[in-house]
């Protein structure tokens, strides 16, 4: 899966291509030409252990679904904005109202849904918690991109969707 990163504070995106290499083993191509061979541990819920070049970094990740990672490791701070590079596509041909216009809450990964937390006919506020999805041992909050009532929940806690499913459509406020 290829992703686009951008690191807050710093003007350039970064193509990332994330491939599954085995257990919990991963190798990352970081603008086509720098390569990683990461082993990714998660313990507890948001604190990971990462493995490279044989040297071990904790990382404590929060954040998730709207692409929005607030990342702690070694001491440093970053913000992070991750995006499926389809998405990215998109989102630039369509404008960023895409998301608000459809009312469809999407996932640009694939994962596990670990919690459901609205219902059909239910109102939400903008930037309300929707879905839990747990993608590449991180559980990601996917939330709702506009005021609106629940037009219809497209998963169920424990399903696997693939990437760019649909989880959640919300009919927009008018």
């Amino acid at each position: 899966m290829t992703y686009i990163a951008t690191i807050e504070g710093i003007s350039e995106e970064h193509r990332v291509e994330v491939i599954p290499v085995g257990d919990d083993k991963f190798r990352v191509i970081i603008n086509g030409n720098q390569e990683l061979l990461l082993d990714v541990r998660r313990h507890g819920c948001c604190v990971y252990s990462v493995l490279k070049d044989g040297q071990s970094y904790e990382l404590d990740v929060d954040g998730g679904g709207d692409g929005e990672y607030s990342v702690l490791v070694g001491g440093e701070h970053f913000h992070i904005n991750i995006m499926d590079e389809m998405k990215k596509k998109l989102l630039s041909i369509l404008g960023e109202a895409a998301g608000v216009a459809t009312g469809e809450v999407t996932t640009a990964m694939p994962g596990m849904v670990v919690r459901v937390l609205v219902q059909e006919g239910e109102k939400v506020e903008k930037d309300q918690p929707l879905v839990i999805l747990e993608a590449m041992k991180m559980e990601n909050e996917f939330k709702a991109p506009c005021d609106g009532v629940v037009k219809s929940v497209k998963v169920k806690e424990g399903e696997t969707v693939e990437a760019n499913a649909v989880l959640v459509v919300i009919e927009p406020a008018g």
